[in-house]
């Protein structure tokens, strides 16, 4: 079948419904396929090359933004599916299977391609799937959880928009596919709930039930499910919003999977003239505000919370094309945003790929210094809910183009594939103290003690940037610790960290540094890789170095060998131990200076002093007070000269207080 052959279908889709490829004609559907060959030629055979697979029986989920990839392939023939198993013991196989994402891929298979095989497996599959999924209590655990329901329905209508006019089913398969989309959004409209709306699910939810009531407006309930899509995606945003910009479940990936859907409810309101509050719009905003400042300079989100590192290029065009009035872009959307936007000329310039930023997300306690290829992340702030990570300050670092230190990522959801281990304080670059987590889970969602972050500071003085935190996540201790954790960045390229450790009594001290490399080695107090072209100098020399073989998850079911070199240290009391952050041969020396108050020498777990030598001769003295003296804080003698202040940073032509 053809585009253009005569076919009688339903009309209970709305015929001037554009949707999301912008096609109410069968004439703007060719002119669609016509745009995708002409400007996304090798973007399309790897959309053809995906659904061959699935064609064939071959079931691996690697598209965009699907959000719990699998690597292994599955071989399954559609008559041989259990919809309810999962071939790699992990329930979110079949959460993905019963989403349809790659259905759409097959759709527009056809649509690219006019072979059959395509259109055949579409009617396969889905007369299997209908036959053996109706809704029932089983059902409900698998293939028609509420989120699951959300996102095939926005699938399914992207399938039925080009159904319209290249017939992809029988007309007995169709009529079915629109009582069940009817059923499906009655589903999801009796599951709406203020008390839901704390979670992404809902805002999912209503990406798909919205879709329906205005792809399908002929529904006798359309319009019902038209208001309470609109009154619920406003409390539910204003729930889970922070008034920062910041999802609150602490996790990349589902603040952008809410912006996505948030996005999709924006795009079918103004394609169908329909009212797009004004409060919406401006969580909109934040939510596309928040994402243009974490986004790394590559394009990249990092693996922060449960989050794979996933390309954000496609999203925020699909937002800067929706949200942005400017009528001299020049650029083209990449191909997830033009699939996203459809047919037509969607110019943009990449207003929100920002490659410089420095904020404070000051509710979710996210520190984002971005400059030059340069990058990084410092996070003290809540735990935010299940998909929140023991992650209490930790520090992504970004340099020149390559990831340097990372977080482990997520890899599983199943307790049974390391779930708490990649959850762990231990896989982030922070802080552990006598080798216990400072948060405790009961499960892979649920907590049984949160720490609470204290004493965050975000300050910039003269291209230095301050961030600081600590969290009180030890006090829980017969001996209770607090551990304390300050990042200056120079605009020299170099990073100083500084932590301290407040206690009474005696305790092993541990501390991370999670390299995106295998190539890392141990040269007395450094640990140097070469292909990174970095180093990290312990100066504290008392501080054990060792480096251990682990892995990292980039996506999720993915593990990648790397290396992370462990800084340990025994203390006695109160302590503190630095680290220097720098690209290879850019420090030349550094030593600790003694200070001096009142002519007497202060501890260092008071105040230090680090001169750092860098090349081409320039010295840095950094001078940071860790804990408010005994005596009462007065100025500092450091090499003959006073200074007054907690945080301070010399050199031969300037002296800056950050502090």
């Amino acid at each position: 079948m053809k585009i253009g052959q005569t076919y009688k279908w339903s009309k209970q889709m709305n015929d001037t419904f554009k949707g999301f490829f912008n096609c109410s004609t069968k004439e703007e559907l060719v002119l669609f396929k016509e745009e995708l060959w002409r400007d996304y030629p090798i973007d399309c055979q790897k959309l053809i090359k995906r659904s061959r697979r699935f064609v064939s029986g071959c079931y691996l989920f690697d598209n965009e933004w699907d959000m719990e990839k699998t690597q292994i392939p599955v071989y399954w023939q559609i008559a041989e599916i259990q919809w309810e198993n999962s071939p790699n013991d992990d329930s979110e196989w079949n959460y993905m299977l019963n989403r349809h994402r790659f259905l759409v891929d097959v759709a527009c298979a056809y649509l690219l391609t006019d072979e059959e095989v395509y259109r055949v497996y579409l009617e396969d599959f889905l007369r299997v799937f209908l036959k053996d999924n109706p809704l029932n209590e089983k059902t409900k655990t698998y293939s028609w959880r509420t989120i699951d329901v959300g996102l095939r329905l926005v699938n399914w209508i992207k399938i039925v928009e080009i159904h319209r006019f290249l017939p992809l089913f029988s007309e007995a398969l169709y009529k079915e596919l629109e009582q069940v989309i009817q059923q499906q959004a009655d589903y999801l409209y009796r599951n709406l709930s203020i008390e839901r709306g704390q979670s992404n699910w809902q805002v999912i939810e209503i990406a798909g039930l919205y879709s329906t009531s205005v792809a399908f407006s002929r529904f006798s309930d359309s319009q019902q499910w038209t208001q309470a899509s609109l009154f619920y995606l406003e409390k539910s945003l204003e729930l889970q919003v922070e008034e920062d910009g910041m999802q609150r479940e602490q996790s990349f990936t589902y603040h952008n999977e809410v912006l996505l859907c948030v996005l999709e409810v924006c795009q079918l309101a103004q394609r169908s003239g329909r009212e797009w509050p004004a409060k919406l719009a401006d969580y909109l905003n934040k939510l596309v505000t928040a994402a243009s400042i974490f986004v790394k300079p590559n394009g990249q989100q990092p693996a922060y919370g449960d989050s794979d590192e996933e390309d954000m290029t496609g999203i925020l065009q699909y937002a800067e094309a929706l949200v942005t009035k400017s009528t001299n872009k020049k650029g083209s959307p990449n191909f997830f945003a033009k699939l996203s936007l459809g047919r037509g000329s969607f110019p943009v310039e990449n207003q929100f790929l920002l490659q410089s930023a420095r904020h404070y997300f000051a509710q979710a306690g996210i520190m984002i210094v971005k400059k030059a290829g340069t990058y990084h992340l410092f996070k003290c702030g809540p735990l935010g809910g299940g998909h929140g990570h023991d992650d209490l300050l930790h520090f992504d670092w970004f340099y020149k183009g390559k990831d340097i230190l990372v977080d482990s990522g997520r890899y599983s959801y199943e307790i049974n594939k390391e779930r708490l281990t990649f959850k762990a304080a231990s896989a982030h670059n922070t802080i552990v103290v006598d080798q216990q987590n400072f948060q405790q889970h009961s499960d892979s969602w649920n907590s049984l003690k949160v720490a609470t972050p204290i004493n965050q500071r975000f300050i910039e003085k003269n291209q230095i940037y301050y961030m600081e935190g600590g969290h009180l996540g030890y006090f829980g201790l017969s001996d209770p610790v607090y551990v304390n954790r300050k990042i200056l960045d120079f605009p020299e390229g170099f990073s100083l960290i500084s932590d301290l450790y407040m206690c009474q009594s005696s305790h092993d001290v541990q501390t991370a540094f999670h390299f995106n490399s295998v190539d890392v080695r141990r040269q007395k107090q450094k640990f140097v890789s070469s292909d990174l072209e970095v180093e990290i100098i312990s100066i504290d020399e008392r501080a054990q170095l060792a480096i251990i073989d682990t892995a990292i998850s980039p996506s999720y079911n993915e593990l990648t060998n790397s290396k992370c070199g462990i800084v340990s240290k025994k203390i006695q009391g109160t302590d503190s131990n630095s680290y220097l952050l720098a690209p290879k041969g850019l420090i030349q020396s550094v030593k600790i200076i003694p200070v001096y108050s009142d002519g007497l020498e202060l501890a260092s777990s008071v105040v230090t002093a680090i001169k750092i030598d860098l090349q081409e001769g320039k010295q840095i003295l950094v001078i940071n007070q860790l804990q408010e003296p005994d005596n009462g804080r007065r100025a500092y003698q450091v090499e003959g000269q006073y200074y007054y202040g907690r945080v301070m940073v010399i050199t031969d032509s300037d002296r800056v207080v950050l502090y």
